[in-house]
């Protein structure tokens, strides 16, 4: 089980752009299988999705926006499935099940691994997606 927060943020675009809006998930933790280390250490994900606005006086529940739970139910099964060979594959991974939702249309994944008594320090990548069609 994991301890995260989400938040959203509409932005709205001038000019006829396509209208959007933020979610940010905050805190995800979930352990992971990772190539080379004994255990199951807990990683962090942090996302900020950037999601189609549904249009002027939409109602706010889960039929007419986007759930961030689909994705972290996604992501709680990525970390427990698979074998990670480093935080860069988890950001890869991360973003590409973000982006098979139609509404989202950019990613940003933030991963940090924690560190070892024998590397000293832990490790992290970040990576921005967008659509091929979107933002």
């Amino acid at each position: 089980m994991s301890d995260h927060s989400a938040e959203r943020h509409a932005i709205v675009q001038p000019g006829g752009a396509t209208l959007t809006y933020t979610i940010l998930v905050r805190g995800f933790t979930a352990t992971v299988a990772l190539a080379g280390r004994p255990g199951r250490p807990a990683v962090r994900i942090d996302l900020t999705l950037t999601v189609t606005h549904p249009g002027a006086g939409f109602p706010d529940n889960i039929a007419a926006v986007m759930s961030y739970e689909d994705i972290v139910e996604e992501l709680r099964r990525l970390c427990a499935d698979e074998t990670i060979p480093g935080p860069d594959y988890l950001a890869e991974r991360a973003a590409d099940l973000c982006l098979t939702h139609a509404k989202v249309q950019r990613v940003r994944v933030d991963v940090e691994l924690p560190s070892t008594a024998a590397e000293g320090a832990g490790a992290g990548a970040s990576i921005t997606r967008a659509q091929q069609n979107g933002l």
